[in-house]
């Protein structure tokens, strides 16, 4: 990562814009290596974290332009908590990936700017679509 920084509207410092870069959000360990392999595999800049606090902490220092959140995670924070506090603090997109009914989750954040929402078990074919489309909308 460039050591140069720069300031996004919000005041907060922004790494500079190169390829695409993600942060999963995901509490099962398996699904959540899968994911950043198979999206590294695809050439995305990807991190991921286990918890909410933890994203919550990554995001802050690394400017995500994408986060693949899973909706309920383990702890008192869910996925719904994280997005809504990173979008506020930062300029970034939203793919949800859940178990449950993706209704309620469309219901229960109508605030956010959300990209997807993905059901478990996600095709990797799928998300990876839907990365890259939005890929191609922040270059263009």
């Amino acid at each position: 990562m460039a050591n140069e920084h720069s300031r996004n509207q919000s005041g907060n410092t922004a790494r500079p814009r190169g390829p695409l870069s993600i942060l999963i959000v995901e509490d099962e360990a398996a699904a959540r290596i899968a994911t950043r392999r198979f999206l590294q595999y695809r050439g995305f800049e990807v991190d991921a974290a286990g918890t909410a606090d933890e994203a919550i902490e990554k995001a802050r220092e690394l400017h995500p332009d994408v986060l693949i959140c899973d909706w309920k995670l383990d702890g008192q924070r869910d996925g719904i908590d994280v997005a809504r506090l990173l979008q506020h603090e930062q300029d970034l997109d939203v793919i949800f990936v859940t178990a449950y009914a993706l209704n309620e989750l469309r219901q229960n954040a109508p605030d956010l700017r959300t990209i997807g929402c993905l059901r478990k078990p996600i095709s990797l074919g799928t998300l990876a679509a839907a990365v890259e489309s939005l890929a191609d909308r922040k270059i263009h």
